[in-house]
């Protein structure tokens, strides 16, 4: 975990403590998270499978992303690598229905062979058959001393998972959300009175969402106070009438994309939402939709070209729009900071 997401996860340690002790239950064998999108759930559920493992409570911590729409073959693929299990098919004539049932069978066996495993299925949007995935029973995963961690922004989902605790993630206090501003923003140490009303006014507006506190304090962080001003000006403008409305985070990333220094970097950020969400995204493909798009114009070779976009992707990763990728030359984007490039895609080229 970067230095930038504990900073983001230090106020939400008390929920930390109650996954910990959840994991620690031997009756709770399948635990759900909960919240709105943004407020830093995936990066809970990390932190806690870190934690979980360095206290040797679990031998093996896995994570899949299911995503709004699950591929059952690519979660089962993702497992199977993970658990380093085989689920090559064995004969010509399985198809559909019956090779599923088939590596479903063997992941299972695979499972509980081992022994305290987490698993972690992070972003579940509706409920999904574990048995049809290859993941045990609650019964099975307590005979082999491991549980299912998930995450959802809706409470619904957690009681079709049939989770035996279920733990909400709620938004950053006032304080907490002004602490982490101005903490990200670099500011914390040499803040005049001046900026901090312009800084409390901007954390305000942010909603106490993490990834919308961090991706504007990064935009905001080498401005000057009446950069901080207007922002402040802008986004209470922009505020929804309903505050569960989701645009109260789209603004801030709306006001972090214009903040970027050059329209190479606004345009490859915007390209980034052409891929599947939590999906990774290659730097090298999106050079290729780049040099299709006219972007790095200046650049008199190939190789050029790919340095400026290996640069503006770790560019676009200080300014708190990308995210860091387990996969080498690779980038990831936030789901919700994603409807934000979409809302602004479509604001500016159309659909």
């Amino acid at each position: 975990m970067s230095n930038r997401d504990f900073e983001a996860f230090q106020a939400t340690s008390q929920a930390m403590e109650k996954v910990m002790m959840a994991l620690k239950d031997d009756k709770a064998a399948v635990i759900g998270v909960y919240g709105r999108g943004g407020i830093g759930k995936t990066t809970l559920v990390k932190h806690v499978g870190s934690q979980a493992k360095k206290d040797k409570l679990y031998d093996q911590v896995i994570v899949v992303v299911i995503s709004q729409s699950p591929d059952l073959r690519n979660i089962q693929g993702t497992l199977a690598d993970l658990l380093g299990l085989n689920l090559e098919n064995k004969s010509e004539f399985e198809f559909g229905y019956e090779r599923a049932v088939k590596r479903a069978v063997r992941l299972k066996e695979g499972i509980m062979r081992g022994n305290r495993i987490l698993i972690i299925l992070d972003d579940l949007w509706k409920r999904i058959e574990l048995s049809a995935i290859g993941i045990p029973s609650c019964y099975e995963l307590q005979k082999c001393n491991s549980k299912v961690l998930l995450t959802t922004r809706r409470l619904n989902v957690c009681h079709s998972m049939e989770s035996q605790t279920n733990i909400p993630l709620n938004i950053l206090s006032e304080e907490d959300s002004l602490k982490l501003f101005v903490k990200i923003a670099r500011k914390s140490s040499d803040i005049s009175n001046s900026f901090y009303d312009a800084a409390r006014k901007v954390a305000r507006e942010c909603a106490g969402l993490s990834v919308a506190l961090i991706a504007v304090a990064r935009a905001l962080a080498d401005k000057d106070l009446d950069d901080w001003k207007e922002a402040a000006r802008r986004l209470k403008a922009a505020h929804p009438s309903n505050p569960e409305d989701k645009r109260d985070v789209l603004r801030c990333i709306r006001l972090s994309y214009d903040y970027l220094e050059t329209d190479d970097a606004k345009s490859f950020f915007l390209l980034c939402c052409l891929f599947p969400e939590d999906s990774d995204i290659a730097i090298e493909d999106l050079l290729m939709y780049a040099i299709g798009k006219g972007l790095f114009q200046d650049a008199d070779t190939i190789k050029e070209a790919r340095a400026r976009a290996h640069s503006v992707a770790k560019y676009l990763q200080a300014s708190g729009l990308l995210l860091e990728s387990e996969c080498y030359g690779c980038v990831r984007i936030h789901n919700v900071i994603r409807d934000g490039a979409i809302s602004i895609s479509l604001s500016e080229d159309g659909p």
